[in-house]
């Protein structure tokens, strides 16, 4: 129905934006991958076709849609929020992490400027303005007609939490226009300063970029002086070499106190070819010295845009603004390790370019991750960036391992069914190796499996027995020696009574020993220790263990004193006891020994033989 005459309600369809993604090419060199974090950029064929991105170390790309007449600048902050330029608007938009607009920041007093801004992490903001101001330059361009020239004004402004203007600071008063080294004077409107980029320095101070004065400053915060320049026709710095100066510089960054590193488009050299390039500067000398450079692997040339940025790991992130690549025809951001190799790039396709690149480490980038397929049963409408998605009836784990043929439900919910405990046969004690969580609680099936250790101890013996073999069930088993006259061996053995013996030498023992496995366990099974031929867990022996016969076995004092067992072990000694276990130091020799080394003559060449031999060092044979 009209309302007013000419004014009337149609009715009109809705239709969802185009969010198509760029057609792009991520290639990696061999061996290589971005260093961790993910890289954001924006390229752009128009302002109502620009398409943000992210793309992780492994060349995926996350992130990649259309956002027409914004996305343009799209970088990450300090604070950690991110932001980019609405042209449609004329303002910055702060995001949240569903890249929903939360507040947007425009020049207070001007228009703002779209190359950058910084939010910092005490809330405040840092933008570019613009604004046509006429100046008259009749000093340095002689024109007799109109000394009068229209310029684009730099201004630099901070604004509080509240939008409140804290700082500025304007071009014109602090820099002249004059020292443009790209400017036509007869031109109407000079873009003297064109300024891209700036970065707040440790103590406040403000790092400015200005391409058409070839010209980077720092700019002292609390009087708006110039502290010192880098390039243009009134440089404080020389360069060491003619050829490292920049031209149209981008996206400057000073590293420390005296490492710069820009983007130089080079516009104006001779055979003008991009590069990425950074600097040491001596404040002393003042000379500024090219340390590295990364020329345009195809060797082209940036008339416009571009960015530079060193990565936590000594790495190098370079945006080629409109340079672009031989094989995909478009703009590219590449990234190179500490040394220099070239770690892969991201290639866009004909006419389509990039301002500016910046690598963010992994767990600072605020945006949602999740499922975007809308079929998915996790589909998160509010996730940007691409995660897992899963679809119902797809395989799963619940988690319980009693449960079967996992799957996920339309909530994405994982559910199983629950295994029969008859039909799994299991152990249901949880003391035994075998123990089966899954088998039906209180029911004995014969299953259960446990390790038992038997150490059986032979120096209550006449002599020590040269095998011991442990006979359960008439079953026979070997053991090993285990030191001090014992043997050792383990056995897995189920529920049940089991009688058992000793036998040494095929000398079985008269004792009857009897291991009681009753069904379940109260408590985990206990070594079973026996002392061959007594009833008794460990035989008699010496617990000092300064004394000849100690055994770490032993549980008494008996043999402390002195006894059979205690004597020479040694064959090759006159006093040789066959019942002696330990041996007490009392061998004696008296035959010559056929080891020239055994210089003693015990029978072995021991520590004895080196004092031995330590009495005589020195002296001369005759």
């Amino acid at each position: 129905m009209c309302i007013i005459a000419g004014l009337c309600a149609v009715s009109v369809e809705v239709q969802a934006q185009n969010t198509s993604p760029l057609d792009i090419d991520v290639v990696l060199e061999p061996g290589h991958l971005f260093e961790e974090g993910w890289i954001i950029t924006s390229p752009r064929f128009s302002s109502n076709l620009t398409y943000p991105m992210v793309i992780d170390p492994m060349g995926h790309q996350v992130f990649n849609e259309l956002t027409p007449n914004q996305g343009f600048c799209f970088e990450h902050h300090p604070e950690g929020s991110l932001t980019w330029f609405s042209s449609l608007g004329g303002y910055w938009e702060v995001l949240d992490s569903s890249l929903q607009v939360t507040k947007t920041i425009g020049f207070d007093g001007a228009n703002s400027d779209f190359h950058d801004i910084e939010l910092q992490e005490n809330g405040h903001a840092l933008i570019f303005g613009r604004e046509i101001v006429v100046v008259n330059v009749a000093d340095s361009v002689p024109d007799p007609v109109d000394p009068e020239r229209s310029l684009i004004d730099c201004l630099i402004q901070e604004q509080d939490t509240m939008g409140n203007v804290v700082w500025s600071w304007r071009g014109t008063e602090n820099i002249p226009p004059t020292w443009c080294t790209h400017c036509n004077w007869q031109s109407s409107l000079l873009d003297a300063y064109h300024h891209n980029a700036f970065q707040t320095l440790d103590n406040g101070d403000i790092l400015l970029c200005l391409r058409n004065m070839d010209l980077v400053v720092r700019i002292d915060k609390e009087t708006g002086d110039i502290v010192w320049s880098l390039g243009g026709p009134f440089s404080d710095f020389t360069f060491a070499t003619a050829g490292s100066a920049f031209k149209h510089p981008h996206d400057a960054q000073l590293i420390g106190e005296d490492h710069l590193i820009l983007f130089d488009n080079g516009t104006g050299k001779p055979d003008a070819v991009s590069r990425g390039v950074e600097y040491v500067l001596d404040f002393e000398s003042q000379v500024a010295t090219q340390l590295q450079e990364w020329v345009h692997p195809d060797g082209s040339y940036a008339s416009s845009q571009g960015s530079i940025q060193r990565l936590p790991e000594g790495g190098t992130l370079i945006g080629w603004g409109t340079a672009s690549s031989d094989d995909y025809g478009g703009g590219m951001v590449t990234e190179y390790t500490a040394e220099g190799d070239l770690c892969g790039g991201i290639y866009f396709p004909s006419n389509h370019f990039t301002y500016r690149a910046r690598k963010v480490p992994t767990d600072d980038l605020p945006m949602r991750q999740g499922c975007r397929d809308e079929l998915a049963c996790n589909y998160d409408a509010l996730a940007v960036l691409e995660g897992p998605c899963f679809s119902p009836g797809g395989p799963c784990d619940d988690g319980n391992p009693c449960t079967e043929n996992d799957t996920l439900g339309v909530d994405c919910l994982c559910a199983g069914t629950e295994v029969d405990p008859l039909s799994i046969g299991g152990c249901a004690d949880s003391l035994a190796v075998n123990f089966d969580p899954c088998a039906l609680a209180g029911l004995d099936l014969g299953t259960c499996q446990y390790e038992v250790m038997f150490r059986a101890d032979a120096t209550a013996l006449d002599s020590l027995p040269s095998e011991v073999t442990l006979v359960i069930e008439d079953s026979p088993y070997a053991l090993t020696p285990g030191g001090f006259g014992t043997w050792t061996g383990s056995l897995l053995l189920g529920n049940g009574n089991w009688d058992y013996q000793y036998m040494a030498d095929g000398a079985i023992e008269p004792v009857q020993r009897t291991l009681s496995l009753a069904w379940p366990l109260s408590e985990g099974v206990q070594e079973q220790r026996g002392c061959i031929g007594l009833a008794v867990s460990s035989c008699p022996g010496c617990n000092d263990p300064d004394n000849p016969a100690f055994s770490p076995f032993a549980l008494d004092d008996a043999l402390c004193s002195g006894g059979p067992s205690v004597g020479c072990t040694s064959e090759q000694a006159v006093n040789f006891s066959a019942l002696a276990i330990f041996d007490d130091g009392s061998c004696q020799f008296t035959a010559q020994s056929d080891c020239p080394s055994d210089l003693d003559g015990d029978g072995i060449v021991g520590v004895s033989d080196v004092l031995a031999l330590l009495t005589f060092f020195g002296s001369f044979c005759p």
